[in-house]
């Protein structure tokens, strides 16, 4: 079973003075961090959606190797990016799952994805979600059987609040530590920090 990285990069960020995905920490844009990351994941591929300043993202960031996917109506919502690429990634038969990413979260190893990946083997369960400590995080393993729910939403979603809300098996697996943090304003970028 092929199994393919979506990282999440279409969002506008706020507060940024350029394009949030382009934010650098030490000097390296955010996205490159998180797709340095994921390129060792035990992933067969990496889809990467790009939406607000998707021209600039693209042009700043390492994206060699990745297919980029523009989302032309990222401001719709969270569910638009999940539509566009999860369509795409459908037509390829090999990917029977997608390791759903933040493309503002930087910081998580592959043992956490190997581990979420292995207990979507072991238990045959619709989505796989990392519990830190006491809370579900990111990222999240999504099986095919869940793609056509994801490809019906609109507007503003929750990736947590779709899978609590439909009759689907999920899976926890049980991270002893605190979840990465996501960088979703400037004051959370590490240079930033006191």
């Amino acid at each position: 079973m092929s199994t393919a990285a979506v990282i999440l990069a279409a969002d506008p960020g706020s507060g940024f003075a350029s394009p949030k995905y382009t934010a650098p920490i030490r000097g390296v844009p955010l996205l490159d961090r998180v797709v340095a990351d994921v390129r060792t994941w035990p992933v067969e591929a990496i889809y990467v959606v790009l939406g607000s300043h998707a021209e600039e993202v693209s042009e700043t960031c390492d994206l060699d190797g990745v297919t980029v996917v523009i989302d032309p109506e990222w401001d719709e919502g969270g569910a638009a990016p999940l539509r566009v690429v999860l369509d795409l990634v459908s037509r390829d038969r090999s990917i029977r799952r997608v390791v759903i990413a933040r493309g503002d979260q930087p910081g998580v190893p592959a043992d956490v994805v190997r581990s979420l990946i292995e207990e979507a083997d072991d238990s045959g369960a619709s989505a796989v979600v990392p519990k830190y400590r006491y809370a579900r995080g990111w990222p999240v393993v999504v099986g095919s059987d869940l793609w056509d729910v994801f490809l019906r939403l609109e507007g503003q979603v929750d990736v947590h609040d779709v899978l609590a809300s439909h009759s689907v098996t999920v899976s926890e697996v049980w991270i002893d530590r605190l979840s990465p943090t996501a960088i979703e304003t400037p004051d959370e970028l590490p240079a930033a920090r006191p």
